[in-house]
């Protein structure tokens, strides 16, 4: 005996004293719930279809205390085979409110009931589990998990046949529901500590360099987890701000400049439970050298210079974002001090060479300086050469140049002077002649006097004239060019495009007007008497179909039929080539133009003005429709997106797939059934509109309810037909066709109609009762249906009471108390006889067996629990002893007898 009150004392101790782990990963195979469902096996609820049961005793049994995932559910079936939602409900904000955080469907066979289930999860559907979540289940058809009336207050649970399927991520207010107690259900969920998420792609090793653009992905981070619904959350920690990090995307970018060499980025992937991985991203960043665009370069400068000048302007480039050049003059052969680098005037990075004032410059001791320029950016440098020409003062000069003379083809020979150039210089008395032409090979000559001589006979020359580019030296300096023109008179001259080739080719942008003028040509003819034809040919030949050519003005037009679309040349060119000829039928001159037609970006078009969808009203979230909008994009590869301006939807950019922003329910007044609005499709510049009605159907969502499941009215045989007895209005939600109810009664048992509701609820006789008699119950069925075809049901009771007296007198009648009722006196003395006897049993089992019952020296911890009658049948207990009681109340004339709950009676004096 000692030893088994020492066990229970440790027992005890153990229980109170051990913390619980709330909240750490669970471990492996731990019960949460009913951990031997089979001993639960008693009943089954007699709710109806569409239950709901949330555990949410107030003793934990059925509450989640680690974070992890749901292995296997194991539950006792013990009828009605079916499908079972095996549901994890998590409390969301306020109190009573719960959401629906997973849950596993199994179907159970015809034949498997009445035994224990053991459904193992598949790994993908597993649910993620968090400490304070509850154990849930729902059938939509009958019942089928078992329970044991047993245990106390705390073994509660909260039960809803309203509650229909949800969706996971959906909530519910179980706070709203009835609670009941004393019921251990036959489930419980077997748990695992789930997996540990990775980062997928680290550590790794990324270069760039320092040029890199700001917003420029630098790299992508993937994490995953086995356990597929783990919400995932990536961190990066890092010394820099030069990175950031998007955790939804996994996308790092760089802020701005990157910041030379390397950089450890430190991630970290945390899933609810708390477990993590970490990984290291590197981002090396290179040095962009330093360009020096102009060099190497020479300048010349004169022996007698005095004052600071720039020589030249160096162009310096750094593809880098930021860093900043400076240029130096590294050194000077011969060495000297007379040149330096500094920025330039009104400039703040451009570097010039300059000479300073002064110099002191002779040509006879150093006729050239070789300067090494020197530009860094403090992390690498780069070099060139530039070189300053000292020269002699008075170089020669031109006296009758630049200049233009004409002579006669017909009368030039051989050997004729056309003209003498005159030159001057101080310093020399030998100067020194040199020329060139264009067109080249002109049939002309310089000599060092200065005449300019034909070296063949021009009565048969074809070309109008030539440019002589003349050079004079005195052997020093070299003076030129300057230019003579010669015109030649009397012959045919060729004619001459003047305003081709072009430097580069002439762009237009595709869906040019149709005739647009694209180009004239230009064409200039010493013999200003003709007439000029034009020809043109194209490279490739489409273009001969993309332009038009005016032979006899020379305008290179758009085509007057066929628009330019660069969607539909891009295949074989976007560039031609066209040779332009003109003539003036004798002489031809020829050139080339080049024409690019360049790409535009067209708008996107809605293939018709005006789009319709309909859909049901819902919840925020819910589909209404896909008006499948029919949009072309001439540029092809274009991205296109949508937008809606009306803020009671959500549009998928991408898709056009209309969903509510919010709860829309057509039974709150005001709401709207249809509306329209304006949905805009963008290629991220251009953009086109259409409107969109939509129409929201009312649904049927709201069932009409009585107030109250069960009425009691009062008659008598002579209650007149059309006395209205009470109302058992009824309520519907739904506004509308759907807010309009009807009410039946099912009266089949009376033989006859004898009550009638009418449309407001009141419930009146609708035939004599004369057929009854006093004392009499007439108990009917009311139903309340709505258009839609939901209802509800109502019990209603028309007691015809008996009374005591032939006719109403002056006597004051009352309710008979509890004692003064025969039979109650006859079951109290019974019972108090039993219970008497039960005391002295208990106290016999006390001195016998020192108050706990043993079996073989073992403790029975539950040997000393009672069993209690179930709720249900103590409620039906109580309902017939109340009938009873009625009855006999109205024989004894008693008027407005009640019970309360504890089973007094209740005295009314009329």
């Amino acid at each position: 005996m000692d030893n088994l009150k020492f066990t229970l004392v440790i027992y005890v101790i153990l229980c109170l004293c051990v913390p619980q782990s709330l909240g750490q990963n669970c471990p492996s195979t731990r019960k949460i719930g009913e951990s031997n469902p089979s001993s639960k096996k008693d009943k089954i609820d007699a709710f109806g279809t569409g239950l709901g049961i949330l555990l949410d005793a107030t003793d934990d049994e059925y509450k989640i205390n680690c974070c992890g995932v749901v292995e296997s559910w194991e539950f006792y079936v013990k009828t009605n085979p079916g499908t079972v939602q095996l549901q994890i409900w998590r409390p969301d904000g306020a109190v009573g409110q719960f959401k629906l955080v997973g849950q596993n469907s199994y179907t159970v066979d015809s034949g498997n009931e009445n035994a224990e289930l053991l459904y193992s999860v598949p790994a993908s559907q597993r649910i993620s589990i968090r400490d304070g979540d509850y154990i849930g289940f729902y059938t939509a058809g009958d019942p089928m998990i078992s329970h044991k009336v047993e245990g106390g207050a705390s073994d509660g649970y909260t039960y809803s046949t309203s509650i229909g399927v949800l969706t996971v991520g959906s909530t519910f207010d179980w706070g709203s529901q009835t609670s009941d107690t004393r019921k251990e259900y036959a489930i419980h969920a077997r748990v695992d500590p789930g997996n540990t998420p990775t980062l997928s792609n680290l550590d790794q090793t990324v270069t760039f360099p320092d040029s890199t653009a700001a917003n420029t992905l630098m790299y992508t981070v993937t994490s995953s987890d086995n356990d597929p619904l783990d919400t995932l959350t990536v961190s990066m920690t890092t010394t820099t701000s030069s990175f950031s990090f998007d955790a939804v995307s996994g996308e790092v970018r760089n802020t701005g400049a990157l910041p030379h060499g390397n950089n450890d980025l430190s991630f970290t992937v945390t899933d609810d439970c708390g477990n993590t991985d970490t990984g290291t991203l590197r981002i090396t960043v290179t040095n962009s050298v330093p360009v020096i665009n102009n060099l190497p370069a020479t300048a010349d400068i004169t022996e007698d210079h005095m004052t600071e000048q720039l020589l030249y302007t160096l162009d310096v480039t750094d593809a880098s974002l930021a860093d900043t050049v400076s240029c130096t003059i590294a050194s000077t052969t011969p060495s000297t001090t007379n040149f330096f680098s500094r920025i330039n005037a009104g400039s703040t990075s451009v570097y010039g060479i300059y000479i300073k004032a002064q110099p002191s410059l002779s040509y006879d001791t150093a006729r050239q300086y070789t300067l090494i320029i020197s530009c860094t950016d403090t992390k690498d440098t780069a070099q060139g050469s530039f070189i300053v020409y000292v020269t002699r003062n008075n170089p020669p000069t031109f006296d009758n140049l630049q200049a233009t003379t004409s002579i006669t083809a017909s009368s030039t020979t051989t050997g004729t002077t056309i003209y003498t150039v005159k030159s001057t210089d101080t310093d020399s008395s030998q100067l020194y002649y040199n020329m060139t032409c264009v067109p080249a090979n002109c049939p002309f000559t310089i000599h060092n006097s200065g005449e300019i001589l034909a070296t063949a006979d021009l009565s048969q020359h074809t070309v109008a004239g030539y440019d002589l580019y003349i050079y004079v030296t005195d052997g020093k300096t070299l003076v030129g060019p300057r230019t003579l023109t010669v015109i030649l008179l009397g012959i045919n001259t060729s004619p001459v495009i003047t305003n081709l080739p072009l430097a580069s080719p002439i762009s237009i942008p595709e869906n040019s007007a149709l005739s647009a003028s694209v180009f004239q040509v230009s064409v200039s003819d010493v013999n200003t008497g003709d007439t000029h034809t034009y020809t043109a040919s194209y490279n490739p030949g489409l273009g001969s179909t993309l332009f038009s050519f005016n032979t006899a003005t020379g305008l290179l037009s758009t085509s007057s039929s066929q628009n330019i679309n660069y969607e539909s040349i891009v295949s074989t060119a976007t560039t031609y080539v066209i040779t332009i000829t003109a003539t003036d039928g004798q002489a031809t001159a020829t050139q080339t133009l080049s024409v690019a037609i360049t790409n535009q970006n067209e708008a996107p078009v809605f293939g018709k003005d005006s789009y319709a969808i309909s859909g049901n009203e819902g919840l925020s979230g819910s589909t209404v429709g896909n008006p499948s909008f029919d949009v072309t994009d001439p540029d092809s590869g274009a991205t296109l997106t949508y937008a809606i301006d009306c803020p009671t939807f959500i549009i998928n950019s991408n898709s056009g797939v209309i969903t509510f922003s919010h709860d829309y329910d057509l039974d709150v007044a005001g709401t709207a059934s249809s509306i329209t609005c304006t949905v805009t499709v963008s290629d991220g510049d251009l953009k086109d509109t259409a409107s969109l009605v939509v129409t929201i159907n009312d649904v049927n969502d709201n069932t009409p309810t009585f107030g109250s499941s069960a009425y009691t009215f009062y008659a008598s045989p002579a209650t007149g037909v059309g006395t209205v007895l009470g109302s058992i209005a009824a309520s519907d939600a739904d506004i509308g066709a759907f807010g309009t109810v009807s009410y039946t009664i099912d009266q089949v048992v009376l033989g006859n109609e004898y009550f009638g509701v009418q449309s407001n609820g009141d419930f009146y006789v609708k035939n004599g009762l004369t057929a009854f008699s006093s004392g009499t119950t007439l108990t009917v069925t009311a139903t309340v249906a709505d258009t839609g075809g939901l209802q509800d049901t109502a019990t209603v009771s028309v007691i015809i009471p008996e009374s005591t007296t032939a006719a109403p007198t002056t006597t004051t009648d009352r309710h008979i108390t509890f004692l003064e009722d025969s039979r109650n006196i006859a079951w109290l003395t019974v019972a108090s006889i039993m219970l008497a006897g039960l005391l002295l049993f208990c106290a016999y089992l006390i001195v016998r067996f020192g108050s706990f019952p043993c079996k073989n020296g073992s403790f029975k911890p539950n040997a000393h629990k009672v069993n209690r009658w179930p709720r249900t049948d103590r409620t039906e207990k109580v309902k017939l002893a109340r009938k009873k009681h009625a009855k006999n109340h109205w024989r004894y004339g008693l008027e407005n007898a009640r019970d309360n709950k504890y089973g007094h009676y209740i005295v009314n004096h009329v």
